[in-house]
């Protein structure tokens, strides 16, 4: 395929990754303005375009063609089974899925799928169709293609978070056993739990990585984005404060109760075997080692889906997934 650039936009990061014929080439993390993004939600298109573009030239991004990451609380994405119809039957009842959640007109939204699998009857016929159904405002997507053309690119596709990440779990070809992944992001943690590479489940915690940087700010009398760096860099024993370490442990219950609920609805499925973190959360070594001391799975990086894989971390996994579309 040709170079396509997968954009995550974070609450304080913008999360870059490039992917071609040659696999996964090149990962950024871009620090944002103050102010810029809340909830996930771009407040102003013309400074992040300004951001954007600056950006572009600094790192001399050549590639164009962009696939952004659509984090959950702005569109939705859920698994659905739908009786075995052709594509045009399909795209037709598609928007009846989101009948419970979209309440203005169903032709204020895009909607798209992606098929996980076929299921056949015991003549081989197919019946039934597993799907990963998406929706999302058709006046967002307008805002999005502007800010990304006045940048300098051209947004080619929008990406549900869950979707980035199967489609980074179907590249590794790592489909033999479950997965885990943990999005230890800064506004908020998910645990998204995947059977193979066919989505499951998603628990979110009320709480991100953000409750980590107030309490190391706290603790030593310090802004916000110096107690990033007090964290990251583990200053002053930062990283093991018993503040973060209730909050570690805090994580590592919510994470413990996710996998036992999967576990108890899903025997004789396949195994979990690992917990592999993604997220700005990624990157601080006493969190991962907190929870994997205390989680029965081991705790990883993304290297035992990206064996030998240089520049990429799970800080930009959902940008590498979404690149991939």
């Amino acid at each position: 395929m040709a170079k396509r650039l997968g954009i995550d936009i974070g609450e304080r990061r913008l999360h870059i990754a490039e992917y071609g014929r040659k696999g996964l080439t090149r990962a950024l993390s871009l620090e944002l303005p103050e102010d810029l993004v809340r909830n996930k939600r771009v407040l102003s298109y013309e400074a992040m375009a300004d951001f954007l573009k600056e950006e572009r030239k600094k790192n001399k991004l050549k590639t164009r063609s962009v696939a952004l990451v659509l984090p959950t609380q702005l569109c939705w994405c859920r698994r659905v089974t739908m009786p075995y119809m052709s594509e045009d039957k399909l795209r037709f009842n598609l928007p009846y899925e989101f009948r419970d959640y979209i309440s203005s007109g169903k032709d204020d939204y895009y909607y798209d799928h992606a098929l996980l699998r076929t299921l056949n009857d015991e003549d081989g016929r197919p019946y039934e169709l597993d799907l990963m159904a998406a929706a999302v405002s058709r006046s967002l997507i307008r805002e999005y293609e502007e800010m990304f053309r006045r940048a300098g690119f051209k947004l080619e596709a929008a990406v549900p978070e869950e979707m980035a990440y199967i489609n980074l779990l179907r590249a590794s070809a790592r489909d033999g056993h479950g997965h885990c992944l943990l999005d230890l992001g800064y506004a908020g943690i998910r645990l998204y739990i995947f059977n193979g590479y066919l989505y499951d489940s998603v628990r979110a915690l009320d709480f991100g990585c953000a409750n980590l940087l107030r309490a190391v700010a706290d603790h030593f009398d310090i802004d916000i984005h110096m107690a990033d760096l007090y964290l990251t860099e583990n200053r002053d024993g930062a990283a093991g404060i018993p503040e973060c370490a209730a909050i570690y442990n805090e994580i590592a219950v919510e994470v413990m109760k996710a996998i036992n609920y999967y576990r108890f609805n899903n025997r004789g499925e396949e195994e979990l075997t690992h917990i592999h973190c993604c997220g700005g959360g990624s990157n601080n070594k006493a969190l991962l080692e907190a929870l994997d001391a205390a989680l029965p799975l081991p705790v990883t990086d993304m290297s035992e889906l990206w064996p030998g894989t240089s520049g990429f971390s799970g800080v930009s996994a959902a940008a590498a997934g979404a690149s991939m579309q």
